[in-house]
């Protein structure tokens, strides 16, 4: 939990930073949906290898790669002066974010017993969301006293220190059975697991609005005139790290599939809200409705996941639900970072919850092809 902080602190603060960034370099909305995309795609292509390989050689090489490329993403940043250097930097980034997240979350479900899955990593993933209660806010001052380029410094020295908590983890959790090619680390052996097909089908549904969410809103506060969004993000995180153990805690009473369909519509009717938004009180109340929402929906996610699978097989479940979600969370800002330059955000917030609503009303009905528990 400490080292994922100190990362997570490094990569949340450049949120309401980056944005910002790329119009300083020259770019526009549609460009900041594509270092989003770019920065996803990236942390996608990696997931897959990264769970296969957390699966047979084990958590900790896994974790330390990526936190090598997770703390120096900020560092990328600082030399990157115009578009296609930033958007490389972004690229190494989300490889490490890919790397790191998809072994974390196999290495802390290696430490808990089957019946508090769900509490146990609702607990652990309180880190990032503490993180970003504080993270935005002390990027938006650090670039407020000093510039851009000595700001993202600063953030890979914090980063720095969760690289540093990497190393003292410890080579084998305590669940850990290494895999051969044979037993385990597979991507289609886990794909048959019908609670991994399920669950990163919500982590779709999930990815839309979250991207949405975080590319663009500095830039709507901006449009009209509701000022930062450091405290806006800050409000988003600390509702998600009250919610997820409460959510977890839910699921390991009452199963995934309620907690996940409450959770998506909580977003998607937080989406309709934020595209008609006009007052700084309204933003901050609409935002803790939003963390509530999706810490909901992907808690009880990341369980449902978890249990579906053996030791043997987490890393490869991780990176398959996270692979999904990072797909539509860069496919989504890119497609609606081209309907926000074309009409306003206004209409792209509110065609993303109407998405995210009809995707909750299916699920609800219960269809064949999704009617199975989540």
């Amino acid at each position: 939990m400490v080292s994922a902080f100190f990362l997570f602190f490094s990569l949340q603060a450049i949120f309401p930073v980056s944005p910002l960034y790329i119009v300083e370099v020259g770019g526009s909305s549609a460009d900041n949906g594509l270092a989003t995309w770019v920065f996803t795609l990236a942390a996608l292509l990696i997931r897959p290898l990264a769970g296969i390989l957390s699966d047979r050689w084990g958590r900790k090489p896994i974790l330390v790669l990526g936190a090598v490329l997770f703390s120096g993403g900020p560092v990328f940043h600082a030399f990157a002066s115009n578009v296609p250097l930033l958007l490389v930097a972004k690229a190494l980034h989300g490889a490490g974010l890919g790397c790191f997240s998809t072994a974390n979350q196999a290495f802390v479900a290696d430490l808990l017993t089957s019946d508090r899955y769900g509490e146990g990593l609702g607990v652990a993933s309180i880190a990032p969301s503490l993180a970003m209660v504080i993270a935005p806010l002390f990027g938006e001052s650090m670039v407020g006293a000093f510039d851009f380029r000595r700001s993202f410094f600063a953030f890979g020295a914090i980063g720095g220190l969760g690289l540093l908590t990497t190393f003292v983890l410890p080579s084998r959790s305590a669940g850990f059975v290494q895999s051969s090619s044979a037993e385990g680390g597979s991507l289609r052996e886990a794909l048959r697991r019908q609670g991994v097909r399920a669950g990163s089908l919500g982590m779709a549904l999930l990815g839309v609005p979250f991207g949405t969410f975080i590319s663009f809103l500095p830039l709507l506060a901006s449009a009209r005139g509701l000022g930062g969004t450091g405290l806006v993000f800050a409000i988003y995180a600390l509702t998600g790290a009250m919610v997820r153990p409460v959510a977890g805690r839910a699921v390991d009473r009452w199963g995934a599939r309620w907690v996940v369909l409450l959770g998506l519509l909580v977003v998607g009717l937080t989406m309709t809200g934020l595209s008609a938004v006009l007052g700084r009180w309204a933003l901050m109340g609409l935002s803790a409705i939003m963390g509530i929402g999706s810490a909901a929906a992907s808690a009880a996610l990341d369980a449902k996941v978890q249990m579906s699978v053996g030791r043997s097989l987490r890393g490869s479940a991780s990176a398959l639900q996270y692979a999904v979600f990072d797909t539509l969370v860069g496919f989504g800002s890119l497609g609606f970072g081209f309907l926000a330059e074309a009409t306003d955000y206004g209409v792209m917030y509110a065609v993303v919850g109407a998405v995210v609503l009809l995707g909750v009303l299916v699920g609800g009905l219960g269809w064949r092809s999704i009617r199975q528990r989540i």
